[in-house]
């Protein structure tokens, strides 16, 4: 079965650096967040956004809430099968103990599924798994999400990286150089860079690590613009990356900076200003805020309708976003409506052509870490922050990381 949406309803590291996680803390908005409407009737249909809404990392608040404005939508349209989808922000804090929490709450309250941003992947999904709860949309960061049948990514953060070195060979460049968080799994991520690098017969000249509370980046800064060094890849957090940018643009770097887009705020964009201009954001959807293509103008609409800043989304809450609406399609086709049967619709499906989510087929993984990872789509988009603006690279041209092509 192919599902196919003409109409607009429809960097993190592999193993340790997430970008955003979460923990057993329900949000109060339950069914009005999702906008329930004395239309709908039944046992409400319940969905788990596992984030990071406080603690020690960087939180994105846009994520679940484009989540809650999928749900709303989907209630205001008659909801599922007349039953309204009820949403729970589940705040992990970044604590795995508060992740297993939020997965034993999906688990003991019969979840339909589980979409996150969250660095608590080894904790949280042995517990979906178990419960046959699916987590989908999610950009893996755990070995456990890499490998779980139960684990229906439509991006990859490894994938992304790479697209760091595709960037770098479409854009002419020949001395690339990749600034890597320094930790066991950012040194070993560092290398996916040069997956996207090798289809143009480049490799990487220079890797240089960064402490993950280092806050003077001046060494790191010049050696990274020493020599000849036309493109940087940027594998660190979006605390780090920040700081990067600012001390690059303050020594004067010509040098083209490449980052994953999934968290990629437009606020973050506004806070460095000039330092954002020549930023290439990679990431497995087109700009989220391209609404020259019908979808993303309805997920701009529809957050715009629930009241979602601007300046908070991205395309990991334009991912968010759309997986609500593509479950919400499945799920009204279910004999049962649960997370065992939608997963086994989901992998059984063949192509799922779902604007504006990647093209993927979740019975076929590509071998990019190992055999059988779940990995499905290696197709990058790029945009670049022209005076704080993200313009399309290429035409809006999906390049497979692979084969440049």
């Amino acid at each position: 079965m192919k599902v196919r949406s003409k109409a607009p309803f429809a960097v993190a590291l592999v193993g340790a650096l997430a970008l955003a996680a979460c923990g057993s803390s329900s949000s109060d908005d339950g069914k009005a967040a999702a906008g329930a409407t004395a239309t709908l009737s039944g046992e409400p249909i319940k969905i788990m956004s596992i984030q990071a809404m406080s603690g020690p990392s960087d939180t994105y608040p846009g994520l679940p809430a484009a989540v809650q404005a999928a749900a709303a939508a989907v209630n205001k349209a008659g909801g599922i099968k007349g039953r309204p989808l009820e949403v729970t922000v589940c705040d992990d804090q970044f604590d795995p103990n508060k992740g297993a929490d939020c997965a034993t709450k999906a688990a003991q309250g019969k979840y339909l599924f589980v979409t996150a941003n969250s660095s608590t992947g080894d904790r949280y999904m042995p517990i979906l798994e178990k419960a046959k709860i699916p987590s989908i949309g999610e950009v893996p960061s755990s070995v456990s999400e890499l490998k779980s049948p139960y684990s229906f990514p439509f991006g990859s953060g490894a994938v992304n990286i790479a697209g760091g070195g595709t960037a770098c060979g479409k854009l002419g460049k020949k001395d690339p150089a990749v600034a890597v968080v320094d930790i066991a799994a950012g040194r070993n991520s560092a290398s996916f860079f040069g997956i996207g690098l090798k289809p143009f017969n480049l490799s990487i000249n220079k890797t240089v690590p960064i402490a993950p509370t280092a806050s003077d980046l001046t060494t790191a800064t010049a050696t990274l613009t020493s020599g000849t060094t036309d493109c940087i890849d940027l594998v660190v957090g979006t605390t780090q990356a920040t700081k990067l940018l600012l001390a690059l643009s303050q020594a004067g770097s010509k040098a083209t900076p490449a980052y994953g887009a999934t968290v990629i705020e437009d606020k973050m964009v506004k806070t460095l200003g000039d330092a954002a201009n020549g930023l290439v954001l990679v990431g497995s959807t087109p700009p989220a805020s391209d609404t020259s293509i019908p979808a993303i103008k309805q997920f701009n609409a529809e957050l715009d309708a629930a009241g979602v800043p601007a300046d908070t989304r991205s395309e990991g809450a334009l991912t968010a976003w759309a997986t609500v609406h593509l479950v919400a399609q499945y799920a009204q086709k279910l004999p049962t409506i649960d997370g065992e049967s939608l997963a086994n619709a989901l992998s059984t499906a063949g192509e799922i052509n779902f604007s504006p989510l990647p093209k993927v087929d979740f019975s076929k993984s590509i071998k990019v870490l190992f055999e059988g990872n779940r990995i499905f789509t290696t197709a990058v988009y790029f945009s670049e922050i022209k005076n704080g603006t993200r313009t399309p690279l290429f035409d809006n041209t999906a390049f497979d990381v692979l084969t440049s092509s």
